[in-house]
């Protein structure tokens, strides 16, 4: 994979889940993830970009301070790709643990597995 695509995907990524205006989030995405992305967390499976939106829309409305951080530089093997980061808020940003796995098709992530734990104290 190319690097300058892997080094637009944490940032991108990063940022899309932390901006609030749907329009800046959705060109965030646009650039790395499939129109017909498949997301899967623990308690849902949402099937496009405009759904991922939504959820992290979602997010910032229940909870204005929400905020998620790069724990690690992101890993790479063949189309496979790990971030692991921190959900919580600015002055708090290690409240949850995730691990998001990407699985890239035609330069785009296609499908994205969120995990999450309590960050340890």
């Amino acid at each position: 994979m190319d690097a300058e695509f892997i080094k637009t995907l944490q940032e991108n990524h990063v940022a899309a889940w932390n901006e609030r205006d749907r329009e800046k989030r959705d060109s965030l995405l646009k650039d790395i993830y499939a129109e017909d992305i498949k997301m899967y967390d623990p308690n849902s499976i949402l099937e496009s970009l405009a759904e991922v939106s939504d959820f992290i829309g979602t997010l910032h409305k229940q909870d204005p301070d929400f905020y998620f951080s790069a724990a690690k530089p992101i890993e790479v093997t063949q189309n496979g790709v790990r971030l692991y980061g921190h959900i919580g808020t600015k002055e708090n940003p290690a409240i949850v643990s995730s691990m998001d796995f990407f699985i890239i098709e035609n330069g785009k992530a296609a499908h994205l597995y969120v995990m999450m734990e309590p960050a340890a104290p």
